[in-house]
């Protein structure tokens, strides 16, 4: 008989942090699938899965890898089984947000029958989710106990992560946060919530802008306050320039902390938290109330406001507003990338999945905004390969999540990885486009 190879499995239910140790598990190096789904559902019955599937990986996670782990076990002597738990009234909010009525309407028949199996219900019913979630981790803490080295209980809600698991593996703990992918306060917060926070930012700018405005926009600063801004700047030698982007930043700061009080925001001209902090950290914003200050104290309409959220190093939100064009881009990581025009009418830009165009500096060189420039040749679609130059992260990662939106990577030209964020130096050393 065919001895199995052992492998690690992920035997915590859905919305427990499944996808966080399904990435952790990636960074680590393991070959890894998240969420393989069933054909068919037996109990008991691992034809149920695919069986080639299990075989060609080396670790799997989330269903239907929990409802069998006493047949896997048997067929995989040796394997590491992660349990991923979380606390009772966390889980059930996530539970009665995704299993929705109309969600269990769209599930498979396999499907329809797991969950049943689990809890009684393949729709969510508090009381129900909450005794099959206490007997499913009851039964998986007797059927292991006296095995502590086959079985990790993990709480990644808690904070738990590479200090427990890489031990649990033998494996060297990544200089870099543990992920926390999934988290359902930030993956569902609205874009639409961030676009207003950049319009009301760019509001301010253009109470100290003087210059050139598309059709249809006009600031709200009288021009005879202009002109003692003006005499201000050359008389007394006051940069309104930076008056302006410290005004934009306090209403960004504000308007970010409204959606979310506990993540931290890192911008220009701000003392960054130490990086042996920061490091640690899988969600920051990365914001630049002025991209462009050299075109805005010029009077040149080609500066923007940029908000980035980033998630484990990635960007998953970008806004990028021009309040001097009256015209925003913003989009998040899946959903494709959006364009709102001056009379506030939205048009969708993305996804271009065929288009083999890098987006780059062009139209920035001349000190305007290098986000604003790469939203244009996304929305252009040019064919051409143009490179994204060195510069600041707040610079860029606004439209790198635009260009994930529309199916796109920014990548380093040497190496090829996409580009990360939150660094040591906090700087990108610039990149190339590539579908």
């Amino acid at each position: 008989m065919t001895v199995m190879q052992g492998k690690i499995f992920g035997i915590g239910l859905s919305k427990t942090g499944t996808s966080s140790l399904a990435q952790a598990l990636q960074i680590l190096g393991f070959k890894t699938l998240d969420n393989m789904g069933a054909s068919r559902y037996v109990a008991g019955d691992l034809s149920s899965i695919d069986m080639a599937t299990v075989d060609a990986h080396e670790a799997l996670t989330d269903t239907p890898i929990p409802s069998f782990y006493r047949e896997l076990d048997a067929r995989y002597p040796g394997s590491k089984f992660v349990l991923t738990v979380r606390d009772r009234e966390g889980w059930l909010r996530s539970c009665m947000k995704q299993f929705s009525p109309r969600f269990a309407e769209g599930q498979s028949e396999p499907n329809k029958r797991l969950f049943e199996d689990l809890y009684g219900t393949n729709v969510f019913d508090e009381a129900k989710f909450a005794n099959g979630y206490e007997r499913f981790v009851a039964g998986v803490m007797e059927y292991f106990r006296g095995r502590p080295g086959d079985l990790l209980v993990l709480n990644v809600a808690a904070g738990e992560g590479w200090d427990r698991l890489c031990p649990f593996l033998g494996k060297a703990v990544p200089d870099m946060p543990f992920p926390k992918a999934n988290v359902t306060q930030i993956r569902w917060m609205k874009i639409e919530d961030l676009v207003a926070v950049a319009e009301e930012a760019g509001r301010t700018l253009l109470q100290r802008f003087d210059g050139e405005f598309a059709p249809g926009v006009r600031g709200d600063r009288p021009s005879g306050l202009r002109l003692l801004d003006r005499a201000a700047k050359s008389v007394l030698g006051r940069d309104t320039t930076e008056a302006a982007a410290t005004s934009a930043y306090k209403v960004l700061s504000g308007g970010l902390r409204k959606l979310n009080a506990e993540m931290p925001i890192l911008a220009p001209s701000k003392d960054a938290t130490p990086y042996s902090e920061r490091k640690r950290w899988n969600h920051v914003w990365l914001v630049d109330p002025l991209d462009g200050k050299e075109a805005f104290a010029a009077g040149r309409s080609d500066f923007s406001i940029n908000i980035a959220l980033i998630e484990d190093g990635r960007p998953i939100y970008g806004v990028v507003h021009a309040p001097a064009k009256g015209v925003t881009y913003y989009g998040r990581s899946g959903k494709g990338v959006n364009k709102r025009q001056p009379d506030g009418a939205s048009v969708c830009l993305a996804p271009r999945p065929s288009s083999p165009a890098a987006v780059g500096h062009a139209g920035a060189g001349n000190g305007g905004s290098l986000s604003l420039a790469l939203c244009a040749q996304l929305e252009s679609g040019v064919s051409a390969t143009i490179t994204c130059p060195p510069c600041m992260e707040w610079s860029v990662a606004a439209a790198h999540a635009l260009i994930k939106a529309a199916s796109l990577r920014l990548c380093e030209i040497g190496s090829g990885a996409e580009l990360s964020y939150n660094s040591m130096a906090l700087a990108s050393s610039g990149g190339v486009v590539r579908p």
